[in-house]
C-alpha cells in the first residue's frame, strides 16, 4: 500500500489532536476534524473506486458515485423539509421567534435550492447549471462551517459529560423563566447537570461552590438567580451555593460569576452547566473570559433542538463576522459577475 497519500492525514490528525490536549473549545478544532474525515472518506472512496474498477470495470465505480450523490441529495432535501416542519413545530409551541425563523429559512432555501438542481437536471435546462454552481459556492462554505460546527459541538459535550473532571466550582447558566418567576424544563435541567457536576467534585474530595447565574429580564418578577436557588433549596440541596444576578447574557454570566468564584477556586477548575446546543459555544465564551475547566450540557426537548442549535452557530458566525463576510463576499464575486454578464448580454 502507497502510504504517501496518507501522510497528510498522519499530520492533520496529530495536529488535531495536540490541539485539543492544550486547548479543545476552539473552533478551528472542529474545522480540522472535518477536513480530517473527509480527507480520509475520500481516500477510502477512490480505494473503494480502484477495487470495483478491478474486479467490475468502470461501469460499478460509476453506479457507486451516482448512488453516493443521490444519497447526497436526498439528505439534504430532507434536512430542508426537517427544517422546515420544525420552523412550523416551534411556532406552535413557542411561537414566533427568532429560532423558527431560522431554522423555517434555512429549510426553505435548501428545499429550494435542491428543487431547482433536480429541475434543471430533469428537464435539462443548461442555463440554470451555472447560476446553480455559483450560488452553491457560499452556500458549501457556511455549510461546511455547520458541520464542522455540529460534529465538534456534539463530540465536545459527549466526552465533557462522561470524563469532565473534578472542579473547584460549577457555574450554571440561567434562562427565562415561566410566568416571570418559574423554573422552566429547560432550565430545570441545567440545574440538575450542575448539581450532579458539584456532587461528582464533592465526592472526589474537593470543596466545590455552586454559583446560579442569570439577572432579571423586564418581563420576570425576580431574577433567574433567586428562582434557580429556590428551586435547588425545594429539591434538598444544601451545599454551597452563591447568587449572581446582574448578568444579561452568556459573558456577563461567566464574568459576574468569575468575581464570586475567589481567586483559589478559579485558580483550580471551573465546569460551567447548560443545555446541550449551547455548551460548546459557551466553552468558547469560556476560554476568552480565561476560566480554566469546561462545559457540559443537559438534554433538550428534540422540538427544540435543531432550531436552538442553528441560533448557535450563527452566534457563532458573527463573532467572526468580519472574516467570514470577506470570504462570502469573495465566493460571491462570481455569482456577481456572471448576473452582471447575463444583464449585459440580454441588454445588448
Amino acid at each position: 500500500m502507497d502510504l504517501i497519500p496518507w501522510l497528510p492525514i498522519v499530520l492533520l490528525a496529530a495536529g488535531l489532536l495536540i490541539g485539543v490536549l492544550v486547548e479543545p473549545r476552539r473552533f478551528g478544532q472542529g474545522i480540522a476534524l472535518t477536513l480530517l474525515a473527509g480527507i480520509v472518506a475520500s481516500l477510502l472512496l477512490v480505494r473503494v473506486g480502484d477495487t470495483l474498477n478491478a474486479a467490475g470495470g468502470n461501469e460499478a465505480t460509476g453506479y457507486l458515485l451516482l448512488g453516493i450523490f443521490l444519497l447526497m441529495v436526498l439528505g439534504v432535501a430532507l434536512l430542508g423539509l426537517f427544517l422546515v416542519v420544525n420552523a412550523f413545530t416551534m411556532w406552535r409551541r413557542e411561537g414566533l421567534g427568532p429560532a423558527p425563523r431560522i431554522s423555517g429559512l434555512a429549510g426553505l432555501a435548501t428545499a429550494v435550492y435542491v428543487v431547482a438542481a433536480v429541475a434543471t437536471v430533469v428537464l435539462d435546462l443548461q442555463d440554470l447549471v451555472p447560476l446553480l454552481l455559483l450560488v452553491g459556492l457560499p452556500a458549501a462554505y457556511v455549510a461546511f462551517l455547520f458541520v464542522s460546527f455540529l460534529s465538534y459541538s456534539l463530540l465536545y459535550v459527549w466526552f465533557s459529560n462522561r470524563f469532565g473532571r473534578p472542579v473547584d466550582a460549577v457555574i450554571v447558566l440561567g434562562s427565562g423563566l415561566a410566568g416571570g418567576e418559574r423554573v422552566t424544563p429547560l432550565l430545570a435541567g441545567r440545574l440538575r447537570k450542575g448539581r450532579q457536576v458539584f456532587e461528582r467534585s464533592a465526592r472526589s474530595g474537593r470543596q466545590p461552590v455552586l454559583i446560579v447565574s442569570g439577572g432579571r429580564g423586564g418581563d420576570e418578577h425576580l431574577s433567574e438567580a433567586a428562582a434557580m436557588s429556590r428551586w435547588l433549596t425545594d429539591d434538598g440541596f444544601r451545599g454551597p451555593l452563591a447568587l449572581e444576578d446582574r448578568s444579561t447574557d452568556t459573558a456577563e454570566n461567566l464574568e459576574f460569576s468569575a468575581e464570586l468564584i475567589g481567586e483559589e477556586r478559579r485558580a483550580g477548575r471551573v465546569a460551567v452547566a447548560t443545555s446541550d446546543y449551547h455548551a460548546f459555544r459557551a466553552a468558547i465564551i469560556m476560554r476568552k473570559a480565561g476560566i480554566r475547566g469546561y462545559t457540559v450540557g443537559c438534554r433538550t426537548a428534540r422540538y427544540y433542538w435543531p432550531s436552538a442549535t442553528l441560533r448557535e452557530f450563527i452566534a457563532i458566525l458573527l463573532e467572526h463576522s468580519r472574516f467570514n463576510l470577506v470570504v462570502v463576499g469573495l465566493l460571491c464575486l462570481p455569482l456577481a459577475f456572471y448576473i452582471v454578464n447575463v444583464v449585459t448580454s440580454a441588454f445588448s
